[in-house]
């Protein structure tokens, strides 16, 4: 299966597709502690699954929105939300060990 990373996706569009899929049976299984005073604001990380399938989310409030999963998810998000994704080059999912990473500032659900 091939993987995909967008990049540059608008912070409320972002947003708006995580409780899309949240609110469609997606669970999220991790994200950036809400503890941290900078979440949302400074950053954010996300990861929701739903059995078969994993989306990894990060924001910041330089790059905005990052979103790495299949090829196909990605089209079927394109497709929802009537958007095209633009996919340069990603400023935290390119990182293999992001979560092994930032394991102390994340919450596991």
């Amino acid at each position: 299966m091939e993987t995909k990373i967008a990049t540059g996706i608008d912070t409320e569009l972002f947003y708006s597709i995580i409780k899309y899929l949240t609110k469609t049976g997606w669970k999220v299984s991790l994200e950036y502690s809400t503890k941290l005073f900078d979440k949302g604001i400074d950053f954010d990380l996300y990861q929701l699954d739903n059995n078969v399938e994993t989306i990894l989310f990060a924001w910041t409030n330089w790059f905005e929105g990052e979103l790495k999963t299949s090829s196909t998810l990605i089209d079927n998000i394109e497709k929802q939300f009537s958007i095209k994704f633009k996919f340069g080059e990603p400023e935290h999912l390119n990182k293999e060990n992001i979560i092994e990473e930032m394991k102390e500032l994340i919450d596991f659900k």
